[in-house]
């Protein structure tokens, strides 16, 4: 796994050559991914986006295991420690698009591998100040005031094995509002929580 900062401010790293290919490979022999169980998750139920049930024996546990096995190397590249890695595995379809928008706080650090090619389908961040963003009384809390241009700071393909890991905090405005996916286009990947052990150990919210 290779993971390398994306610039000077070190909360955001470029990732790549994550999975050994024995898995990319059993990966791949999955013939039909729209027969595989799947839930919507909370706060999700309306977009067009499968989260893929893990089942025991999986290749989806199988890469569970393999990202927890990589927390020390994660944690020495991004200067955090990190206990433990929880996938989910997100399947986006046809007319799936996503906005420009900023995580809210109870997101702390997380991880989106792709595990698919998927052209004009990767997630794009931006440069914005601190002020632009409001704050709301919200389970969302951060909202972003959506001035009429912002420039990139950078922008991440959906190029399989490869992804980003963010540590996130009010001025990580990211999304590709100019992504709307067709019939054919197939955008698989592991979207994960990586959280150190004051985050891991703090009481669960209802």
């Amino acid at each position: 796994m290779n993971i390398r900062p994306i610039d000077d401010l070190n909360n955001l790293f470029a990732i790549k050559d994550v999975l050994p290919e024995e898995l990319l490979d059993e990966l791949a022999t999955i013939e039909d991914f729209m027969e595989l169980p799947f839930t919507k998750m909370a706060g999700q139920e309306g977009w067009n986006r499968r989260t893929i049930t893990v089942e025991p024996d999986s290749v989806f546990s199988k890469i569970n295991q393999f990202i927890n096995s990589q927390r020390e190397l994660i944690s020495a590249s991004i200067g955090e420690n990190i206990v433990m890695a929880c996938p989910n595995y997100w399947m986006d379809l046809e007319e799936f698009t996503v906005g420009v928008h900023v995580d809210n706080p109870h997101v702390n650090i997380v991880m989106q591998l792709y595990l698919s090619d998927c052209d004009n389908a990767g997630t794009v961040f931006y440069n914005i100040e601190e002020d632009e963003i409001e704050i709301r009384d919200d389970a969302q809390k951060w909202w972003y005031n959506s001035p009429e241009s912002i420039s990139i700071r950078h922008a991440f393909g959906c190029v399989k094995n490869t992804g980003y890991i963010m540590i996130n905090n009010k001025t990580q405005l990211h999304g590709n509002p100019e992504m709307l996916l067709s019939k054919d286009d197939f955008r698989l990947s592991a979207y994960c929580h990586l959280y150190t052990e004051q985050e891991y150990n703090k009481p669960k919210r209802n």
